[in-house]
């Protein structure tokens, strides 16, 4: 049985919980569709967390609104009494307190977590910082960070601030134009997914009547799927003339 008294357990508890269907508490959390938010996976991440909002041993994971998910705006560090956060310290109020005030000055809507730009922004992070992320080899193991501004408590306040003043929407990606500098806001833009295509590592540029194009401008001009011909180009090694005829494409 894991220790309660201690960050580790509460983490293991806490996903036990939502996840373990042999879990005796399953039924009250998982099976009622309460989940773990992404960050909180890593326990290095939930450790942070904790560690800034005041644990000390003996305190209990408790969650604001007991229909919804565990994520940093539904949680707070408390005694494990029944009573709502009204009961809870004088330091955690202070926290709480600090947080609406920050979402306030920042124009952050109520359950944010929620929002597909809190995914993308919780996906920066990831990558960058939690060595066990399936991408980190190509972003934090090559030395990209996240600025201190984005990366630090409510770091993503003003990465939201910046967001919504920099054209962002539903439809577009997070893309840094140089792609090995950091995210920050000098170096990041919102895109769509052809550009963001064209700008990472692996894009490459082939001779075309004469000019250096994109293999997806390419691909465009000439009316086919981009996978159609970086197939032929990349497996195949063909060139590019050779590829758009074996397509079926003149190239005169």
């Amino acid at each position: 049985m894991s220790d309660l008294n201690s960050i580790g357990g509460l983490h293991y508890e806490m996903m036990k919980r939502c996840y373990n269907e042999k879990s005796v508490m399953y039924n009250c959390y998982g099976a009622k569709g309460i989940t773990v938010c992404k960050e909180w996976h890593d326990r290095d991440i939930f450790r942070k967390w904790c560690n800034e909002n005041g644990y000390v041993k003996g305190l209990r994971l408790q969650r604001i609104k007991a229909e919804e998910n565990y994520c940093p705006q539904n949680c707070y560090l408390g005694t494990g009494s029944k009573k709502k956060p009204n009961g809870e310290s004088q330091y955690h109020k202070n926290i709480r307190k600090e947080r609406e005030q920050l979402k306030k000055k920042y124009g952050i809507p109520d359950n944010y977590c929620k929002l597909r730009i809190y995914r993308i922004y919780s996906g920066i992070l990831s990558r960058c910082n939690n060595e066990h992320d399936t991408a980190y080899n190509h972003y934090g193991g090559r030395g990209i960070m996240v600025c201190a501004e984005w990366n630090k408590k409510y770091g993503f306040f003003p990465f939201y601030e910046w967001a919504m003043n920099s054209g962002y929407n539903d439809s577009l990606s997070i893309d840094r134009i140089d792609v090995n500098g950091n995210y920050c806001p000098e170096n990041c833009r919102w895109v769509d997914m052809g550009t963001q295509i064209k700008n990472r590592r692996n894009s490459k540029n082939y001779n075309w009547k004469g000019e250096k194009m994109n293999l997806s401008d390419i691909a465009k001009m000439n009316n086919v799927k981009y996978g159609r011909l970086y197939t032929r180009l990349i497996d195949k090694g063909m060139s590019v003339e050779e590829a758009l005829r074996d397509i079926g494409i003149s190239t005169d």
